[in-house]
């Protein structure tokens, strides 16, 4: 190693030592009145911590320099102070290069040879010319890189761990608010601004968070230029077209109109009716909810509702018919124990990332809830009830309506709040791995860009929406089953 080099590390490690020792002393960075001032004069400018420049009229969701740069308090003071001496440090010891005199000869002898091999090589030895170049560029590396013997640099080492020390009992209960708040990342200063690197901050201000929420609500900004909730006018004719299937048309006798030699297209009766199921018409329009929180509710709700369709009468039959029974519930018992997600890719590979993937996915996870509630109500149904009705006549269609459905009705209930909850967690769970609306869609896309506000807002709207469904399911048990828990 050079004795400039030597020269230099030890000035370095010098360095290091003064920082600390000024570190521990109550009055570091010794600021000048001036200084004090011009420091005061920032922190007026920057605001606090937080969305310091969008508000709720920028009609942007965006995230922004989030972290005040000029430090508020004398702690923040030190600290800013020593890491700007640290960076200038930094600076130095990566300008260093252990560049001895026989390295260099060496280095340069060895590039030599490699020019000297490669012009006596012809075209057809292009794969030894390029070995041959390649050595140079790893040479390079090693040239420009800092490279120094063993032991040369333990006495900077004790020096860094020493300040290291210092500055962790510094932060004294800092600390705990760092690993609280900064669980998997760091602030990071780059030039004139600070960020947030890695997840960062997980628990922002609940002001930014509310600002972005009045942001989100807004039908001109939405998340990703869809709404999160709004109104818009849709022909009654959309809505025919959207339920009825195209298949009813091609059943009809005759063709489909051709237009003729020049050029005119005749209609006829089935090509009326195609128009009507594919909604080519029009008629009136009416006021339809549409966004990212009408999308997932929609999506929860069908689910459930064919879910239950199915699965209680289904439920109902293989509680009353032993064969039911035997021949579904081993059907039922195989596929109930798998994830929703493990189904997930297959059902949205087949289907599409279209609403009919999703919603098929929800009525397979209420389906067997369903099933198993109705089936457990049915067959606890007392003996004594049923033999009652039948001493007084009733036949075997009014013992099913007005004794076996009545006592079933609260486990179907309480299947339906089951599934509810499962219906939320699986819909995110599929809107996470295909969607283009939807409240996990929103939460995938913020996933992405940092933006924990949003994060914290779909989480927020996810959980009072299964609040509004359960609250719902209570009030109609308490109206439609008065007679629940009373034998």
């Amino acid at each position: 190693m050079e004795m400039d080099t030597k020269i230099k590390l030890q000035e370095i490690t010098e360095e290091i030592k003064l920082l600390s020792s000024n570190f521990q002393k109550k009055d570091y960075p010794f600021e000048t009145d001036a200084q004090k001032t011009e420091r005061q004069k920032l922190i007026d400018e920057q605001g606090g911590w937080g969305i310091t420049t969008i508000d709720s009229g920028s009609g942007s969701i965006e995230n922004t320099i989030e972290i005040p740069t000029a430090p508020q308090t004398n702690k923040g003071l030190k600290f800013h102070a020593a890491a700007a001496e640290l960076k200038k440090i930094d600076d130095k010891f990566f300008k260093l290069k252990n560049h001895n005199p026989p390295f260099k000869s060496s280095i340069k002898q060895l590039k030599d040879d490699i020019k000297a091999y490669r012009k006596g090589l012809d075209d057809s030895e292009e794969i030894a010319s390029d070995y041959a170049k390649n050595i140079v560029k790893i040479a390079r590396r090693i040239e420009f890189a800092s490279i120094y013997p063993p032991n040369a640099l333990n006495e900077m080492q004790a020096a860094i761990i020493e300040f290291d020390e210092l500055q962790n009992k510094e932060q004294a209960g800092l600390r705990l608010i760092d690993i609280l708040l900064f669980p998997a990342g760091t602030i990071v200063a780059s030039g004139p601004t600070c960020s947030e690197q890695g997840s960062g901050r997980w628990l922002p201000k609940p002001s930014d968070t509310f600002n972005k929420f009045v942001l989100m609500s807004k039908p001109s900004v939405g998340y990703k230029n869809v709404p999160l909730l709004w109104i818009e006018m849709v022909d009654v004719s959309k809505m025919i077209g959207f339920v009825l299937p195209d298949w009813i048309a091609d059943i009809l006798p005759g063709d489909y109109p051709v237009h003729t030699k020049d050029g005119i297209v005749k209609e006829n009766f089935k090509s009326n009716v195609l128009k009507v199921v594919t909604g080519d018409f029009k008629l009136f329009k009416v006021p339809v909810p549409y966004g990212h929180i009408w999308d997932s509710f929609m999506r929860v709700f069908l689910g459930l509702v064919f879910g239950i369709i199915i699965g209680v009468p289904l439920g109902l039959f293989m509680g009353l018919n032993r064969f039911a029974k035997g021949f579904f519930d081993p059907l039922i018992e195989l596929y109930r124990p798998v994830p929703p997600l493990a189904w997930a890719p297959l059902i949205i590979s087949v289907l599409g990332i279209d609403n009919s993937g999703k919603i098929f996915l929800l009525f397979m996870v209420s389906l067997s809830i369903m099933i198993i509630s109705a089936r457990a109500g049915a067959s606890g149904t007392q003996l004594s009830k049923i033999h009652a009705a039948h001493s007084l006549g009733a036949t075997k269609k009014q013992i099913l309506r007005y004794v076996i459905f009545p006592n079933s009705l609260p486990e179907i209930l309480t299947g339906i709040r089951v599934a509810v909850g499962m219906c939320w967690g699986t819909l995110v769970a599929a809107e996470f791995l295909a969607g283009t609306t939807g409240i996990g869609f929103v939460e995938n896309v913020a996933k992405k860009y940092f933006q924990y506000e949003v994060i914290w807002i779909t989480i927020f709207i996810m959980g009072l929406l299964g609040l509004l469904f359960d609250v719902t399911l209570r009030k109609i048990i308490d109206k439609t089953i008065p007679w629940r828990g009373k034998g």
